[in-house]
């Protein structure tokens, strides 16, 4: 398996998918820079693969997008981080509460892909882009994250529009796990809140997906997918204990 990539710049580096992909990028040789505000998060991961290089960092603040990008210049851009939602009904929820993950989430798409326009990345460089399965279908119990995470793939295919139009050579990929990813903080309180509201457990909640997918798989999945390209093909991906699934 060839592996055409350099540099990786990871936002949400310091756990789940996002540390799934920097430690396993890392073993591949490639420069991997994860940005996370958590510094113990980061220094946790800084133990577990020495080569992996770490910032401290909240990446919706604004202008963080533009540094980042010209001081690290990736090739590839992964963009793994974001809010984890507080899970109640909606009129529990203040509208700073629902509104958090567009703030964060989808703000941090906005801002990375608009940097990636305008520096602009190099030729031949790939965004990826994880938004959720519930954007597909909503979710009543974590407030405006579901039409932020849908908003996330729509940014990221205006991005990919206007670098077509502008001949920029770049690949955009959107992943949708479609299930909870085992492990995981939102896994973990979403899988407690949807079985409260079902009268069962957390693990009953998880145990209706056979197969668990989980955060490694997806690392696995993903650096598969950008593997033994000639020319990255931009597209939206289905993520399952499975593996992946290119959706229509």
């Amino acid at each position: 398996m060839t592996f055409r990539y350099k540099t990786a710049l990871i936002i949400g580096g310091s756990r789940g998918t996002g540390r799934a992909l920097a430690k396993r990028l890392a073993g591949m040789g490639v420069r991997t820079v994860a940005v996370a505000r958590n510094s113990l998060d980061l220094d946790d991961l800084k133990r577990e693969a020495l080569a992996i290089e770490t910032i401290v960092q909240d990446a919706s603040v604004d202008g963080a997008a533009e540094r980042l990008m010209t001081e690290i210049s990736p090739d590839i851009l992964i963009l793994a981080g974001g809010h984890r939602p507080r899970m109640d009904t909606i009129s529990a929820l203040t509208w700073s509460e629902f509104s958090a993950t567009w703030n964060a989430d989808t703000k941090i798409a906005f801002s990375f892909i608009k940097a990636a326009l305008r520096a602009p990345m190099a030729s031949g460089g790939a965004i990826v882009s994880f938004a959720s399965g519930a954007a597909l279908g909503g979710s009543p119990l974590s407030g405006g994250y579901a039409g932020a995470k849908r908003m996330q793939h729509f940014v990221s295919n205006y991005g990919e529009w206007e670098a077509n139009r502008r001949d920029l050579g770049l690949t955009f990929i959107t992943i949708y796990p479609k299930q909870f990813i085992a492990g995981t903080d939102i896994a973990e309180a979403g899988a407690a809140a949807y079985g409260e509201a079902r009268s069962i457990s957390a693990e009953e909640f998880m145990s209706q997906w056979a197969e668990p997918l989980t955060a490694e798989r997806i690392g696995d999945e993903v650096v598969g997918l950008l593997s033994d390209q000639d020319e990255g093909r931009s597209g939206a991906y289905a993520a399952t204990g499975a593996g992946l699934e290119e959706m229509a």
